[in-house]
């Protein structure tokens, strides 16, 4: 069981310094009605002397005016999170997500619902606790990695958002466009000192909270258009592993390398052209974070624990 940080101040949580920072942008929350003093009331409620985010202000401004806080609550989607970890990692300092946007990982894996209020709430009972990150080329993720043509499923995802219903059709013609046009295998990993994989796609996830495990490395070698429609449909589900023509392992460190110098890939979602190689690590409980009791557990299985929290 992961133990609560060394450096967690003593008293209750919700008599840390803390404060609130919303990115109304994001996903689910660009839906609400002014998000920011409608979750700091929430919060308000479960003990922390948390203020009203200022109207207007845009990320930047609320991180500078957040300088004193010892708990960070952060909401929105993957990637502010992403971003909140790579400014509060080795601080001291704790995240405490809020989902915001439209898949919210990271939240799930911490058992917090897909209701930034109602996740809010649930905080008056929370422990200090530590997660997982991982890096690529130095930037840090939180959930995964995705590298080569499978990139174009986050683009896609983007040109969506926003959109409604109507907004599928376009979507699901630039995808088939993408998944049936063919392409060589361009990227391969090391796998030992003289042997090597290649594949078209690359995808790298995070072990999930409490599991002592490594990397879930995923090598996608699809035959044709057909078998990337198929690989596309299993990611979507998150059951990539169950294709025969995807290799899986597990692994503490991995390089990726390309045929050319430069690769797109997704760090939670976020697009980006990145060098290669591509070196990716593994870093074990670098990340200080607030973390929920477990919720009910779904038919009649046995919630896991949380990080920090006792089973």
């Amino acid at each position: 069981m992961t133990a609560p940080p060394p450096e967690a101040p003593p008293g209750p949580v919700t008599s840390w310094p803390a404060c609130l920072i919303v990115n109304p942008r994001a996903g689910n929350l660009s839906a609400m009605d002014d998000p920011g003093p409608q979750l700091a009331a929430t919060l308000r409620a479960a003990g922390f002397a948390v203020e009203d985010p200022e109207a207007g202000a845009d990320l930047d401004t609320q991180w500078a005016r957040a300088e004193s806080a010892r708990i960070v609550f952060v909401a929105g989607g993957d990637g502010t999170l992403r971003d909140a970890a790579a400014r509060l990692r080795g601080t001291g300092r704790y995240l405490a997500p809020l989902p915001g946007g439209t898949l919210n990982r990271l939240c799930t894996r911490l058992d917090l619902p897909n209701d930034p209020i109602e996740a809010a709430a649930l905080y008056a009972a929370a422990s200090p606790g530590l997660i997982d990150t991982a890096t690529a080329n130095g930037e840090v993720f939180l959930y995964q990695l995705i590298i080569g043509r499978a990139t174009r499923l986050m683009r896609f995802r983007e040109m969506q958002r926003g959109g409604g219903a109507g907004g599928w059709w376009p979507l699901v013609q630039a995808l088939l466009r993408a998944l049936t046009r063919p392409f060589p295998r361009e990227l391969w990993v090391r796998i030992g000192p003289a042997a090597r994989q290649t594949g078209q796609a690359v995808v790298v996830t995070l072990p999930e909270p409490n599991r002592p495990s490594g990397l879930l490395l995923h090598v996608a070698r699809p035959a044709g258009a057909v078998a990337r429609l198929r690989q596309a449909w299993l990611w979507f589900r998150g059951k990539l592993g169950e294709d025969a023509e995807v290799s899986e392992r597990e692994v503490a460190r991995v390089a990726v390398h390309g045929r050319q110098d430069g690769v797109r890939m997704s760090l939670d979602g976020e697009m980006r052209l990145a060098r290669t190689p591509v070196r990716v690590n593994l870093h074990k409980r670098a990340l200080s974070v607030l973390v929920v009791p477990p919720q009910r557990p779904q038919d009649g299985e046995r919630a896991a624990p949380p990080p920090g929290v006792p089973a």
